[in-house]
C-alpha cells in the first residue's frame, strides 16, 4: 500500500513537469521553462541543505521531501524540456 503510494507520488512529481516543460519548450516558451526548472532545483538545494544544519525542519523529513519531490521533478521536467526542445527543432524543420 505505501509502496504504491510512495511510487505514484514520485510518478505524479516527475510527470506533471515533464508534460508542462514539453509544453512550454514546444510553444517556444523557454525562459519560463527554464525559470521552473530552477526553482525546482534551488527547491532541491534548499532541502539538501536543510537535511544536514538545524534550519527549523527537520533533517529526515527534508531528506524525504528531496528525495520523493524534488529529485523525480527535476528528471521530469529537464527530460519535458529536452523533449520539448527537440519537438520544436523537428517542427520549423518540416515548416521550411
Amino acid at each position: 500500500m505505501t509502496q504504491g503510494m510512495v511510487l505514484g507520488g514520485m510518478l505524479l512529481f516527475a510527470g506533471v513537469p515533464f508534460a508542462l516543460l514539453t509544453y512550454l519548450m514546444r510553444s517556444g516558451q523557454s525562459g519560463l521553462a527554464l525559470t521552473i526548472v530552477s526553482i525546482i532545483g534551488a527547491t532541491l538545494a534548499m532541502f539538501i541543505y536543510a537535511s544536514g544544519r538545524p534550519f527549523g525542519i527537520d533533517p529526515v523529513l527534508a531528506m524525504m521531501i528531496a528525495m520523493l519531490a524534488c529529485i523525480p521533478a527535476l528528471l521530469g521536467s529537464t527530460a519535458g524540456a529536452f523533449l520539448g526542445w527537440l519537438l520544436r527543432r523537428q517542427d520549423d524543420r518540416s515548416v521550411k
